[in-house]
């Protein structure tokens, strides 16, 4: 006979709801409980699995190993097959591993899901969850999200806590919560306490992290929340609305909107993107509903690199259909990140239109070097860094204050004319910025 114990603290997760909501620090054993919680289930009839995140590259990235881990501890091999995909019970039940960031056909396939199971919720922006909840619409269908809150200003924290209503069950579970927490990890929760107390609170104890560890922009932007700069309804109907662009193809392609009012950079609204040609963001763009455009400003790559067309580059692409693009010229990484941060202490934010770019800003970390302990002077390509690409666009432009009516430079660029390019007057001259 197979014996689970659950903690009372997760008793909830067998009690029908839309919603069942567990945050908190290390040690509460959220994923190991709701893990066990949902092969329970899927023992006792069959029922279907998604198990989400926001980016799953591989099958390593999702919960496939903690659930095969608690499958063979339990002696649930006999009913539960596991293969490298997936995880099937002999009743039907079935576990299925996706990641939610623009992967829109793949998760249409879960329709019919009873559970989606989301790990590490606190980084899921809120264009995944507009996705997934229609999705998972099946009648008694549930959402269960686990995570350690980061940010007040996340998605998750503001949909699912803040905005809680009957329809969700929401619990802050700690390592007080679970019977099972050794003596190992007591000592480690206590010697952080002693050697940082700061950092035990968020990582111990669940509260949100105030440190910006290794934060290239969390501390800029935690400062416009608290300085009251992040506020709905900022357009400006008579000021020109300018775009920022960082640009892929099978990487997003993000593109901040935003107008200068005096010394002030306003950023209005934010799209990103994935998988789309030149065509889709220009139409993004005129259909936007802005009065009045000012520059579209691309990196400097943009004048030659093409976005699935044939043979013309993205400018070239653009001007066509409407958009006049300027490339702004190459910077070194660090340059542009003092760009991104200087111009961060005069910027306002529209909470509601930016949320995603919000959450990218306060994700984007440094590489961490593990042999010297100590952080790199290159931030992490991941997720986030697409959106801090086309904001460190913003930065570069503000330096300069946007001036149109200066001489044009020579022109590097061909196919387009020099007026087309704007020139940061700190950089150095290289030929190779095309």
């Amino acid at each position: 006979m197979i014996q689970v114990h659950i903690p009372k603290a997760f008793g909830d997760l067998f009690h029908p709801k839309r919603y069942k909501v567990y945050h908190g620090g290390r040690g509460g054993a959220k994923s190991h409980n709701i893990a066990r919680a949902l092969l329970v289930i899927g023992m006792q009839r069959p029922v279907r699995v998604l198990c989400a995140r926001e980016l799953q590259v591989s099958i390593k990235d999702s919960v496939h190993k903690l659930l095969s881990d608690i499958i063979r501890e339990h002696g649930m091999d006999e009913f539960y097959t596991i293969t490298d995909k997936e995880i099937r019970g002999k009743n039907g039940t079935e576990f299925g591993f996706k990641g939610l960031k623009h992967n829109a056909n793949e998760l249409k396939s879960y329709e019919g899901a009873d559970y989606c199971w989301v790990e590490e919720a606190q980084i899921v922006s809120d264009n995944s969850w507009e996705l997934l909840i229609p999705t998972i619409r099946k009648t008694g269908s549930e959402i269960w999200l686990s995570f350690n809150p980061k940010n007040p200003t996340d998605p998750t924290w503001q949909r699912f806590v803040l905005q809680a209503d009957d329809d969700m069950i929401v619990r802050k579970v700690s390592w007080r919560d679970n019977p099972f927490f050794g003596e190992v990890m007591d000592k480690e929760r206590l010697k952080l306490l002693k050697n940082d107390p700061e950092a035990y609170q968020h990582i111990w104890e669940g509260e949100f992290d105030t440190r910006f560890f290794g934060g290239v922009y969390a501390k800029w932007v935690s400062e416009i929340a608290t300085k009251g700069r992040m506020l709905t309804g900022l357009y400006d109907p008579e000021i020109p609305v300018h775009t920022a662009w960082d640009l892929g193809w099978s990487d997003p392609t993000a593109i901040w909107f935003w107008q200068v009012v005096g010394k002030e950079v306003r950023l209005i609204d934010y799209y990103e993107n994935n998988g789309e040609d030149i065509e889709h963001y220009c139409d993004v763009i005129l259909k936007r509903g802005y009065k009045t455009y000012g520059d579209h400003f691309v990196p400097h790559d943009a004048a030659n690199k093409i976005l699935a067309a044939g043979g013309r580059s993205i400018v070239q692409q653009a001007h066509a259909l409407g958009i006049k693009m300027r490339v702004v010229a190459a910077t070194s990484v660090m340059n542009g990140i003092s760009a991104g941060r200087k111009v961060l202490e005069s910027t306002w934010i529209d909470k509601d239109k930016c949320k995603d770019g919000i959450l990218c800003l306060q994700q984007y970390q440094f590489l961490y070097d593990e042999d010297r302990k100590t952080f790199k002077d290159k931030p992490d390509h991941d997720w986030s860094s697409h959106c801090c690409d086309a904001f460190e666009i913003i930065g570069q432009v503000m330096q300069e204050k946007i001036k149109p009516e200066e001489k044009p430079k020579p022109n590097f660029f061909p196919n387009i004319t020099a007026k087309d390019v704007f020139w940061p007057e700190n950089q150095p001259e290289r030929h190779e910025r095309i």
